[in-house]
């Protein structure tokens, strides 16, 4: 097996390990407070009110969703490098995933700063 390793291969697969420990954490903790918590009820009103009457819960999901995001996609390019693309599909796949996270982040974190 003759493969060459380039460090950004390298990087992506210790930020995959990051990413990993601290979504174990956020979904504990998110499951935890909205489907073991006290109203079993999630409606809009509920998220907007939690989300209003902290700063730390804003702060909580604009640091949740860029990890999802890159967990995510950093996971779907594993697979898609695992079926050796030509490399015009990698730039391509690789520049359709990265637009999609940063849209996606920006996305996310705009509608989070709404409440806040």
């Amino acid at each position: 097996m003759n493969q060459k390793t380039s460090f950004s291969s390298a990087y992506g697969w210790f930020i995959q390990r990051i990413t990993g420990i601290l979504l174990a954490f956020f979904l504990i903790v998110h499951i935890n407070i909205l489907h073991f918590g006290e109203k079993f009820f999630i409606d809009f009103n509920m998220v907007t009110e939690r989300l209003q009457g902290s700063f730390w819960w804003g702060i909580f999901y604009i640091i949740f969703i860029p990890v999802v995001l890159f967990h995510a996609l950093n996971g779907v390019w594993g697979l898609v490098q695992d079926y050796r693309p030509s490399s015009g599909l990698q730039k391509t796949v690789k520049a359709f995933f990265w637009t999609l996270g940063i849209v996606a982040t920006f996305y996310g974190i705009l509608a989070i700063t709404t409440f806040l």
